[in-house]
């Protein structure tokens, strides 16, 4: 029998870049510009570059994705360039347009206690909901990184040569060994499934997220504050982050956004 494969897929074209304002990084920032359409494909192989569904823009600091009109900038530059160029190229205003954010970032930098509660409440919450599409497109099907691969690869190893180990034994234990050498192949993958999910929260979304939070010196409350209200409207990223794992992070000397940050000692994969 004979099966097509066929559908509808993203499809993704690049057109540049543009400065624009990150509130992940809480600064202008380059951004690369993308196209975001929806096209057919044949076994995954799409022609054409389908239906606009929209555009996106991501940051090249913190890598965090945000929807995007191509129409607001002044230009696209072919290149990436030097912020203060691509900021007089493609959105000279920038200043302007965004003076009150900017400078609600700058008092944020200079003193976060004197903000007012809901401006603390807005700023700290801001991060958590830009980050939460990101982990609803994960947990939302199975993905599999390098570690789940390695796993897959152990175990069809594990269970091409050992079955040959398994039959230079005793035949009284044969077939106990036979028993737990598949239970032990399979166990080991199912275990990289199970823990692919913190791999995940602790590798693209707590360093990013501490990083962003880290100027305005969150409280414990105030992130379970946080976290306890996404939960309640159903953000997956409100189950997936422990206070307990982001809170040292937070109050650490994380240098440059987007740089990945050390996890504590007592953090397993």
């Amino acid at each position: 029998m004979f099966f097509i494969i066929w559908g509808k897929k993203t499809v993704y074209r690049n057109l540049g870049f543009v400065a624009d304002f990150c509130p992940m990084c809480r600064e202008p920032r380059a951004f690369a510009l993308r196209r975001v359409g929806s096209a057919g494909h044949v076994y995954y192989v799409s022609f054409g570059e389908g239906a606009l569904v929209g555009h996106e823009r991501t940051c090249s600091a913190c890598s965090t994705t945000f929807a995007a009109d191509p129409a607001g900038y002044a230009a696209v530059s072919k290149e990436r360039l030097p912020l203060p160029e691509l900021k007089r190229r493609t959105f000279p205003s920038l200043d302007q347009v965004l003076a009150d954010r900017l400078a609600l970032e700058a008092r944020a930098r200079a003193n976060p206690a004197l903000l007012s509660p809901d401006e603390r409440r807005a700023l700290i919450r801001g991060p958590f909901l830009f980050l939460s599409p990101k982990v609803e497109k994960r947990f939302a099907s199975t993905h599999l990184d390098k570690e789940i691969g390695f796993a897959l690869l152990a175990a069809v190893a594990l269970l091409f040569v050992g079955p040959a180990a398994v039959r230079r034994l005793p035949p009284a234990i044969e077939g106990p060994a036979l028993a737990v050498l598949i239970l032990s192949a399979l166990g080991l993958v199912v275990w990289q499934f199970a823990v692919s999910g913190r791999r995940f929260m602790r590798r693209q979304v707590l360093p990013v997220l501490a990083q962003s939070l880290r100027p305005l010196r969150p409280t414990e409350v105030e992130l379970q504050a946080v976290l306890s209200e996404l939960q309640q409207h159903g953000h997956k990223i409100g189950k997936r982050i422990r206070v307990g794992e982001l809170l040292p992070l937070v109050g650490r000397d994380v240098g440059r956004p987007g740089q990945r940050l050390p996890l504590p000692a007592s953090t397993n994969e």
